[in-house]
């Protein structure tokens, strides 16, 4: 496929971009375009590279013979199906890792968590001894550290529906979390999502190992693909082969045999959802001989990542919590589940077409919850959906849940401390951050210095 003769186009300069671009150079791949849609990246291009700038960088891309997609760019762009079309090689830097990494990859995927999976996954390991490698949408991009990898050596991938869409080998471990409505924007509708997620399985052998939530409706689609060994998570029953939650623990079962691995109280993440992270990352490490009592002091000393129910510090009887990589309804109501005392929501932000009716429903029910502030592109939506889940729920909603407005988080935060005087105040959107903010982290960090201002 790729020769030093090969004619070689990287599509967008972003961090797997540069990363690949850096390799390529390394290894005297003398034929190299940069097409990007940004003009202003000409002069960060190493001697010898040539750049296709601006509007118009996806043009007559069968001049190729390799092209290196980036994640944001489209699979279906009509430019690249073209290319497809008259036989250039469209891959990505993920999928490339994936055909020449010499060692066992355990890819994770999921609408959301399958950033704390992949590093408790990796955190356990390391703590087991194990020579382990974090890349993927987390840490580096695999491709830094492709050269560096031996037979005996393990890497954990996290895997978003971009990565996946064009890999036509699976890694030998894949892990399957929640599936829900993302990134429906980018993708022509959920069908188009789910499959664009089958590559994590689909290429597995009788030697693989697919691990999935069997809470999920979604799980009956996957499970058609496994070709190996099927493992089960579950937080609502047992299952025979994998992990599930009994009497207030995590338990790992194989061979008719169950164990407890984990004590829920002794978890260092908060919120229960977080128990759906967990017990994949025990099926893992399990199945790769990592001894109980490892697993155990990982995962109560792992605190989580920043960003994902991150607390930020407590004010006169008030914790502040930073969920800005809640960029879904569904991650927003098992952030409000989190907490059991009084609390007020902090969420809105950039509207990608997400229905937020059950999200309104579920909150209202919620018997913690004071109070919400909206800001952002999805106010309107959210406030209209919250009056007509109050008119629907009637008398079945306790007390009843004030809803303010704000222009930006600083004055959200304000009106959330005005109104509750002990309790928790957590900042998780349900919703994208490019409305106000360039990223879910400039979202979190804005809210972190404010918070540390108070």
């Amino acid at each position: 496929m790729l020769t030093k003769e090969s004619k070689i186009a990287i599509l967008g300069y972003g961090l797997e971009g540069v990363a690949m671009l850096n390799w390529l150079v390394s290894k005297h791949y003398g034929n190299v375009t940069v097409c990007d849609a940004s003009v202003d990246i000409e002069d960060r291009m190493p001697n010898g590279v040539s750049v296709r700038l601006g509007e118009n960088y996806l043009k007559d891309l069968g001049d190729f013979d390799v092209i290196f997609r980036s994640p944001g760019v489209k699979f279906l762009e009509p430019e690249i199906q073209k290319a497809v079309n008259r036989g250039v090689v469209v891959t990505s830097v993920t999928a490339f890792f994936v055909d020449h990494c010499p060692c066992p990859i355990i890819g994770v995927t999921g609408t959301k968590g399958k950033g704390t999976t992949s590093t408790l996954i990796y955190e356990i390991l390391k703590k087991a001894g194990r020579s382990v490698y974090l890349g993927g949408n987390i840490g580096l991009p695999a491709i830094e550290f492709l050269d560096d990898l031996k037979g005996d050596d393990l890497v954990v991938l996290e895997l978003s529906s971009f990565q996946l869409q064009d890999m036509k080998k699976s890694p030998k471990f894949g892990v399957f979390l929640n599936t829900t409505e993302d990134h429906l924007d980018y993708h022509e509708d959920r069908g188009e999502y789910l499959r664009a997620k089958e590559s994590l399985l689909m290429h597995q052998n009788e030697n693989g190992v697919a691990v999935l939530n069997d809470d999920y409706e979604y799980v009956n689609y996957y499970k058609k693909l496994v070709k190996g060994a099927l493992k089960l998570v579950s937080m609502e029953h047992e299952v025979a082969d994998g992990a599930f939650v009994r009497d207030e623990a995590v338990w790992y079962a194989k061979d008719g045999e169950m164990e407890r691995v984990v004590e829920v109280a002794d978890i260092g993440l908060v919120g229960r959802h977080n128990l759906e992270n967990v017990m994949p990352a025990v099926v893992i490490t399990k199945e790769l001989g990592v001894e109980n009592s490892v697993i155990n002091e990982a995962v109560v000393a792992f605190k989580g990542l920043p960003h994902r129910l991150e607390f930020v510090r407590e004010v006169d009887g008030v914790r502040y919590f930073n969920d800005s990589f809640s960029t879904t309804p569904e991650t927003s109501v098992a952030a409000v589940d989190a907490f059991d005392e009084d609390m007020v929501l902090i969420a809105g932000g950039f509207d990608k077409g997400l229905d937020y009716k059950n999200w309104a429903l579920k909150i209202l029910l919620d018997k913690s919850l004071r109070a919400v502030v909206l800001v952002g592109d999805t106010t309107e939506k959210m406030q209209n959906e919250i009056e007509d889940a109050k008119e629907r729920l009637g008398d079945a909603l306790g007390s009843a849940t004030l809803v303010m407005t704000a222009d930006d988080l600083k004055e959200a935060i304000d009106k959330a401390r005005e109104f509750l005087k002990k309790g928790v105040i957590v900042m998780s959107p349900g919703s994208s951050s490019f409305d106000l903010y360039s990223s879910y982290k400039e979202r979190g960090e804005r809210f972190r210095e404010v918070v540390k201002g108070l």
